[in-house]
């Protein structure tokens, strides 16, 4: 009976380790922002994990005077599924300045994740067109804010769980 009971547990966490959301935000695209406007800026997440969840975006770095809109609302998304956030960025009476922006996912399950882009904001003038064209050929690099610490994929945890299912009924063989 306790071989069963074993088996049933490790079932178990197997099920529970194959079936957790796992966020990562596929694309943030660099911004270039004038003073007193507001641009929309698309931002593509991907749930890569095995269970769909309801997942927003959370912002962090972002400077004085800036403001974000259409973030709050918490979407759907499939397991394998991505979903495209068209974010409305706000800029107030702010110096020009180059900023680093850090985009990421709040979802019940699934691990942080960010990525960052950077934020021109800039004058109307010939600065403004150098900007833009140097901006062209700069692509964003992913970031994950936790580089020290090593990531792990929940579909490693259901491997490991898959393996003691196998180990467990091997030795409940060899005792009978």
């Amino acid at each position: 009976m306790r071989k069963l009971a074993l088996i049933v547990i490790i079932y178990a966490a197997l099920s529970a380790a194959a079936a957790t959301p796992y966020f990562k935000v596929i694309d943030a695209p660099d911004a270039i922002v004038q003073p007193n406007t507001t641009i929309t800026l698309p931002i593509t997440i991907q749930n890569i994990g095995g269970d769909g969840a309801y997942a927003r975006l959370v912002f962090r770095g972002l400077p004085p005077g800036i403001s974000v809109s259409n973030v709050t609302r918490a979407r759907w998304v499939y397991p394998g599924g991505r979903m495209t956030f068209n974010v409305n960025l706000s800029a107030g009476e702010i110096p020009p300045a180059n900023h680093t922006i850090e985009v990421g996912v709040a979802a019940k399950g699934s691990p942080p994740n960010y990525r960052s882009f950077h934020l021109i904001v800039e004058n109307v003038s010939e600065e403004g067109e150098i900007a833009k064209e140097e901006m062209a050929g700069e692509h964003p690099e992913i970031k994950n804010v936790s580089d020290g610490a090593e990531r792990q994929i929940p579909a490693a945890g259901a491997l490991w769980s898959l393996l003691a299912v196998a180990a467990a009924t091997m030795v409940s063989r060899r005792e009978r």
